[in-house]
């Protein structure tokens, strides 16, 4: 874990370690390729916590700065990265509503029977180089006729589009990709796996703790209390936020801002444990 690192701003935490650096650095590649008849799709699946939305929001920065909108730009939008989350139940059609909506055209009734060609023409109106979408685990989970709705519509997406798209959520979407033949084949599968005792962990919670602003965070960080935090957070990043999160809470309802041990127990009590599939 060279180098690990933690930024903030308004809309969270981007933790740079190893395995975020490769996949943000695979998105931001893809982005740099010449439109394609059969882009790539990236499926980017780990345990809710371990940071995937903060892959997807760092590749849009990136990618965002690496193709700064042209001077004179006037064709409709500006939007190297698409990014968005499909809402449940889905159809093709509430797919490419939901993709005209983050792309800002209007959505009437009339656009309805030609919204995935209006979907695709934007695309190239808008300078797109990458499609992202989050929690793609929530629609995939349909079976039969929806389930092969929503692929279809991602195929056309990509194909007619000639855009990367990047898919992000539990182990389950890689699954559900692989049964397709043709978005298999196309398909590259980034995995974030849990963090492991020990050094890793350690230096994470040292990290978390700088970033949060925790009085003391060597000692968080030492042997004892990082195998508890790791224990109780089960290598998951986002519960290790979560635990010197409410820590820090329960130190402060005693008059105190340096979390002690006991802190971290009575925290742990509060918040049951996600236990990973």
């Amino acid at each position: 874990m060279a180098g690990l690192d933690l930024t903030q701003s308004g809309s969270g935490y981007w933790i740079d370690f190893a395995e975020a650096r490769r996949a943000v650095d695979t998105l931001v590649d893809l982005a740099h390729d010449e439109p394609d008849e059969r882009p790539p799709c990236v499926i980017l699946v780990g345990q809710s916590g371990m940071g995937k939305t903060s892959i997807l929001r760092e590749a849009q920065r990136r990618i965002s700065g690496d193709f700064p909108e042209p001077y004179g730009w006037d064709e409709a939008r500006y939007a190297p990265v698409l990014r968005t989350v499909i809402p449940s139940s889905p159809t093709s059609l509430k797919i490419n509503l939901t993709l005209l909506w983050k792309q800002g055209w209007p959505i009437t009734r009339s656009i309805h029977r030609i919204a995935d060609l209006k979907v695709v023409d934007l695309l190239q109106k808008q300078g797109t180089r990458l499609v992202a979408i989050d929690n793609v685990h929530a629609i995939l989970t349909a079976s039969g006729k929806a389930r092969r709705d929503t692929l279809d519509a991602f195929r056309f997406l990509m194909s007619e589009g000639r855009v990367p798209m990047v898919v992000a959520g539990l182990e389950v979407a890689a699954d559900i990709f692989a049964e397709d033949v043709e978005l298999a084949y196309r398909s590259i599968v980034l995995r974030l796996q849990p963090w492991a005792p020990g050094e890793a962990s350690q230096r994470l919670i040292l990290v978390l703790a700088r970033g949060m602003g925790l009085i003391e965070p060597e000692r968080l960080a030492e042997p004892d209390i990082a195998e508890f935090i790791w224990r109780h957070s089960h290598g998951v990043t986002g519960n290790f936020k979560r635990l010197l999160h409410w820590a820090l809470k329960v130190a402060r309802r005693d008059g105190r801002e340096r979390i002690e041990f006991a802190d971290l127990q009575a925290a742990a009590a509060l918040l049951p444990a996600h236990i990973p599939a």
